[in-house]
C-alpha cells in the first residue's frame, strides 16, 4: 500500500481473488473511517477529490418486521439509488 496524496492510496494485490473481494465486498472501514475502493483507471487524477459513484450500506433499524420483504426493501433502497445487494438477515425481537 502506498499513500499517493489527497487521502488516496494505491494498493497492489497478490492475487486477483483478493482484488475482486476488495472491490465487491464492503463497506470497508479502517479506524472508524469509511474506505471507498475503486479500480485504477488511466484517467485517475489524485489532485481531484471527486467520486462519481459510491456504494453504501443502508440500514433500517426501526423498520417493522412485517415490512421485511425483498420488494419493499428494494423500493425503499431505490429512493436513494440502484440497489446492488440485499442482506435479508435480520434479528426480530
Amino acid at each position: 500500500m502506498m499513500d499517493i496524496e489527497n487521502g488516496y492510496f494505491l494498493v497492489k494485490f497478490q492475487n486477483k481473488l483478493d482484488c475482486e473481494k476488495a472491490l465487491s465486498e464492503g463497506p470497508w472501514t479502517i479506524f472508524g473511517q469509511y474506505l471507498t475502493v475503486q479500480p485504477w483507471t488511466m484517467t485517475f487524477n489524485p489532485t481531484q477529490a471527486y467520486l462519481s459513484i459510491m456504494m453504501a450500506w443502508i440500514r433500517f433499524p426501526a423498520l417493522h418486521s412485517y415490512l421485511y420483504n425483498r420488494k419493499i426493501i428494494t423500493e425503499i433502497g431505490e429512493l436513494v439509488g440502484k440497489v446492488v445487494k440485499l442482506d435479508m438477515n435480520v434479528i426480530v425481537g
